[in-house]
């Protein structure tokens, strides 16, 4: 069940989480406080759905601490897990827009911290200032490319760059460092990496040995570590060959 903080610490929490966020951060003081005053913000524990009760309820979601996974469901019942999103991310763009239909739904991968934003209330303080947005429409810009870019790796079949740039941004969000080295560990499941990829577990398990080979992870029941981050980043960039 989500927990809702008591007002004094979410608006310090929340005014925080806004300021952390690429949409948000250059916006004016006055109209971060409108936002922060209009926003909720609740805990979630791993595993449990967002907007349980109502999955079309306009509200933008955008996550202080955690891991927060939006998936949906083909055809067949099989779930497709479209991103892993971490601290500072927003989503839920598209629910600005009244006539659209949702069909993704929202999990908390991890024990998760979230603002939640009605989206009527923040349209209207957008209308307010037109130019605002701007920076809506091209945080949505950029996130199409980024979901066409990942369809061309797919489709082109750059799996494992693919692969090393999902872990490279998971490993930004929530790695846990090991010991006192600089490896990190991600409690991210092959099966969830093949979710995200469109492939089977046992190609997964597959392109994650070929990382091992490399010596850029090491994968283990339920987690996996990241052993050499600046190698995994320049496979994510291209720049080394698999």
């Amino acid at each position: 069940m989500s927990q809702v903080l008591v007002p004094v610490e979410t608006l310090a929490l929340i005014h925080h989480a806004l300021r952390s966020c690429e949409l948000f951060r250059d916006w004016p003081e006055i109209t971060l406080d409108r936002i922060a005053r209009i926003a909720h913000l609740e805990r979630y524990d791993r595993g449990t759905e967002v907007l349980a009760q109502d999955r079309q309820r306009r509200e933008l979601l955008l996550v202080v601490s955690g891991c927060l996974e939006t998936s949906g469901l083909n055809a067949g019942g099989t779930k497709f897990l479209l991103a892993l999103l971490g601290p500072g991310d927003v989503v839920g763009l598209i629910r600005l827009l009244k006539a659209v239909p949702l069909v993704y739904n929202y999990h908390a991968h991890e024990d998760t911290m979230l603002v939640h934003l009605p989206s009527e209330a923040l349209a209207a303080i957008l209308d307010e200032t037109p130019l605002l947005w701007k920076d809506v429409a091209m945080l949505a810009l950029k996130r199409q490319s980024e979901s066409i870019a990942a369809m061309q790796r797919r489709a082109l079949g750059h799996l494992q760059q693919g692969l090393a740039q999902i872990l490279v941004q998971l490993a930004g969000w929530y790695g846990q460092p090991v010991d006192a080295g600089p490896a990190l560990r991600l409690k991210t499941s092959q099966s969830d990496l093949a979710s995200m990829l469109s492939v089977s577990r046992q190609t997964m398990n597959k392109e994650l040995r070929l990382l091992a080979q490399q010596g850029a992870v090491a994968a283990d029941y339920g987690s996996l570590t990241i052993r050499d981050l600046p190698l995994l980043r320049r496979i994510a960039e291209g720049a080394a060959a698999p």
